[in-house]
């Protein structure tokens, strides 16, 4: 396959797995560590991967200028689902639909969690997109496992810092939903959620590896 065909299918996929993540988030998973213990995770942390590996060959070859561009839009386009969601939330009820509370209790996230999970991406996958180019500048395009690797792990790092503090700590201070959380509490919280994250960022170097040997170098 060439690589200006893969334009297309790497930005669906980008987005795609954005917004698909942050609604799967309404569920958390239990994941257990060794020597750690069970932790709670958004349902939506694989799809995140996914997003990663695809921003990741968004500027393997079309360039960060282009991947920046996609996320800029995948940010919008997340704000804009949130929109429709609570439009349909806000929309009257069907007398004989019974599913309006689990609809809401599913989809219908507090202000916190929607703002900090959109700071978040926004903040994240920038960094994302300028480390991946950086580390394949230094390196003079080798060790695609460390741009790879390196890049997803940093900015996943930042956005479970971002995401988690915002979302449970300081948003909820300031009056946008529920109690806030402090101390350890967050701190466990944070360090459970990365290194859940740190696992899938490790393992999409296989799939990356698979497609950059299948799609050709762009010229």
């Amino acid at each position: 396959m060439k690589s200006e065909d893969t334009r297309a299918i790497f930005t669906a996929i980008f987005a795609g797995s954005v917004v698909l993540a942050n609604i799967l988030a309404a569920k958390l998973t239990w994941v257990e560590l060794p020597g750690i213990g069970g932790v709670a995770v958004p349902a939506g942390f694989v799809a995140f991967g996914l997003a990663y590996l695809a921003s990741d060959l968004l500027v393997e070859y079309h360039g960060k200028d282009y991947a920046a561009t996609v996320i800029n839009g995948t940010v919008l386009t997340l704000v804009l689902a949130y929109a429709l969601i609570f439009l349909a939330i806000w929309m009257p009820t069907a007398p004989f639909y019974e599913g309006q509370e689990a609809f809401v209790t599913t989809l219908g996230d507090s202000a916190s969690i929607i703002l900090a999970s959109v700071v978040a991406l926004a903040l994240a996958q920038h960094l994302d997109v300028r480390l991946f180019a950086n580390l394949k500048d230094r390196t003079g395009g080798r060790y695609r496992w460390l741009r790879n690797c390196g890049s997803t792990a940093v900015s996943q790092g930042a956005d479970t810092v971002v995401f988690i503090t915002l979302g449970f700590a300081i948003f909820p201070a300031l009056g946008l939903g529920g109690d806030p959380t402090w101390g350890w509490a967050l701190v466990s919280i944070v360090a459970g959620q990365y290194i859940v994250k740190l696992v899938v960022a490790l393992i999409d170097t296989l799939p990356f590896y698979a497609v950059t040997e299948f799609v050709e170098r762009p010229a």
